[in-house]
């Protein structure tokens, strides 16, 4: 005999009833979304907790497509207990995503909220890292400046051929034949094409690249490890040493995380309500500028620091040279001293040299040069001292590898989140919040129970 009831179809302990039961504690209109409150006149339109529930479990088993989740709606059963035999078209389902950017990016920070209330979540310790993810565009939409250039220049000569030919033509003196309408409409074209390059020039400056991308304006062509060059967006996340939880993420469009560091970390402790908080990160985040940002606001970065050095082999070593804070001065292995001379804003660095090397009894351990520099970053003290937090425990770098890279893994191989289906870097930014509302939801119910997670959600 089946079951009387549909809801005797799932479970008590059924991680469906998690998803029912976090929505349901959401204030939808506090958080943004559209239609929270409906008109007292007219039809009803879908509550945005029911399609939100919709969204979440279709992310948690890797059904993210808008006609998917549709037919869904009518065949699978947990989803007609978790939205009460309702089923919306897939426009609708698609619409919700596509008009609810921020609200669902709330909804993702609520959760955060809610497990830190409940004292699930402490945050002292975060690890912050990048992974690329590839955007709805393909690569054939990409064109680089130099290959715009070389595209211009061709288009250029042909509608100049064009146009000598029509001029010919209507030289009666010249005995030629040529069918006017076709050149005229192949010169047509052509300048459409121009106007097309005109407008793919014009995005260049507008977002300061050497590169556009026809149909998907805010993605960037990216490296991305073993896949090489994608078109993508490069996904920032801080992850909680103790639970696993994603606490923030960001959508961009960077190449690299060197920009990436001081935003994160503040975000990240403004999330947690922290006066002071720890953070770890890969040489990719090392920006001394950042670095010194961050231990203001009460952020203590440990990163593998990244600057350039200009020792030259068989010479005396920068770190031969002492420095002296006090002074402002660098005191070399012969005992001279070296002193401030100029900068170098561009690279932020201040250099140091003195005028007696020449006379020197080991120049020619120090120099090949008339003078020896000696070069300092403007934040040297900031990557001094991560240096030295980083010597003293040398494991975090182990340890900031297994708390950041294991939730991208998920995301990407176990949820089958490795490319963002919608247009634009907004709707990416909602497709990115609702995989990791997604994936805290799982960590959770994997690290608390369903039970004692509904009982808390209750």
């Amino acid at each position: 005999m089946l079951p009387s009831t549909l809801d005797d179809y799932v479970a008590t302990d059924h991680p469906v009833r998690v998803i029912d039961a976090f929505v349901d504690s959401l204030d939808m209109k506090s958080l943004g979304f559209s239609k929270a409150e409906t008109c007292e006149t007219g039809r009803k339109p879908y509550h945005p907790g029911d399609l939100l529930k919709l969204y979440i479990y279709g992310y948690l088993n890797q059904v993210r497509s808008s006609r998917r989740l549709e037919k869904e709606c009518h065949r699978n059963l947990e989803l007609l207990w978790l939205l009460r035999r309702l089923s919306p078209d897939f426009k609708t389902i698609a619409d919700f995503r596509k008009g609810n950017s921020r609200a669902i990016r709330n909804a993702c920070r609520a959760f955060i909220h809610f497990c830190r209330q409940a004292e699930l979540l402490t945050g002292k310790l975060v690890a912050i890292d990048g992974s690329k993810f590839k955007s709805a565009a393909s690569k054939d939409s990409v064109t680089r400046r130099s290959q715009l250039t070389e595209q211009r220049q061709q288009l250029e000569q042909q509608i100049d051929r064009y146009l000598q030919q029509l001029d010919r033509a209507d030289d009666k003196a010249a005995a030629v034949q040529l069918d006017t309408a076709a050149v005229k409409k192949a010169l047509a074209r052509l300048q459409r094409q121009t106007v097309t390059l005109d407008k793919l020039e014009e995005q260049m400056d507008t977002f300061g690249r050497n590169q556009a991308c026809a149909t998907e304006p805010e993605a960037k062509l990216l490296r991305s490890g073993r896949e090489g060059m994608i078109v993508g967006y490069n996904v920032q996340s801080a992850v909680d040493a103790e639970t696993g939880l994603i606490v923030h993420h960001e959508v961009t469009a960077d190449s690299d995380d060197r920009r990436q560091l001081y935003p994160m970390a503040q975000q990240t402790k403004a999330e947690l309500e922290l006066e002071n908080l720890d953070v770890l990160a890969d040489a990719g985040y090392s920006n001394g500028e950042q670095l010194a940002a961050c231990e203001v606001k009460g952020i203590t970065v440990t990163l593998p620091t990244r600057r350039s050095i200009n020792d030259l082999k068989g010479l005396h070593p920068k770190e031969a040279f002492q420095y002296d804070a006090g002074r402002d001065e660098y005191i070399c292995p012969a005992g001279e001293r070296l002193t401030y001379k100029t900068h170098n804003r561009k690279e932020k660095r201040r250099m140091y040299t003195r005028e007696g090397c020449h006379n020197c009894k080991q120049r020619d351990q120090c120099t090949r040069s008339r003078q020896r520099w000696v070069s300092r970053h403007f934040h040297e003290a900031a990557f001094e001292r991560c240096d030295a937090r980083l010597q003293q425990n040398p494991n975090l770098m182990r340890q900031r590898m297994a708390i950041v890279e294991r939730p991208f893994a998920i995301i990407k191989q176990l949820m089958g989140f490795r490319r963002f289906l919608c247009w634009g870097m907004e709707s990416a930014r909602s497709e990115m919040s609702l995989g990791v509302l997604s994936y805290n939801l799982k960590m959770m119910m994997n690290q608390q129970g369903v039970p004692a997670l509904l009982a808390a959600l209750r």
